[in-house]
């Protein structure tokens, strides 16, 4: 009988806990004054956004090209200087250019669109920074 209880006790901990999801940090990309362009390509994990960050080195512009599936991906961009996301793009190729200055920090998010993440479909990107 104690055994039966404990072995139901043991069964409805594991159902009344949640899982734990592993999630990946932003992947930090860099540009440096000699280094002026940066490429890069991936694609998400099912049903999870990828997520880059830049920090700026310098009070330059910068453009944010970029070329992903149609059918399956979005991007948002936020800069943490501004409330709110930035820009949501979803039609690609597209580019994005803003000035930026010293320190500004930049988070890119790829992540599927509704049907690719319902269906567990991945994303394909690449994009390229390029500090003016």
């Amino acid at each position: 009988m104690k055994i039966a209880i404990k072995i139901s006790a043991l069964l409805l901990a594991s159902v009344a806990a949640p899982p734990s999801i592993a999630k990946e940090p932003a992947q930090e990309v860099f540009l440096s004054v000699g280094d002026q362009t940066i490429t890069t390509s991936g694609e998400t994990p099912a049903r999870e956004a990828r997520t880059y960050f830049l920090r700026m080195p310098s009070d330059l512009p910068i453009n944010f090209s970029v070329d992903a599936d149609n059918l399956a991906c979005s991007l948002e961009i936020k800069k943490t200087s501004q409330r709110g996301v930035l820009s949501t793009i979803s039609r690609f190729p597209a580019s994005f250019r803003d000035s930026g200055q010293s320190g500004d920090e930049y988070t890119f998010s790829f992540f599927q669109n509704r049907v690719s993440f319902m269906s567990g479909a991945r994303c394909a990107f690449s994009f390229s920074l390029t500090q003016m």
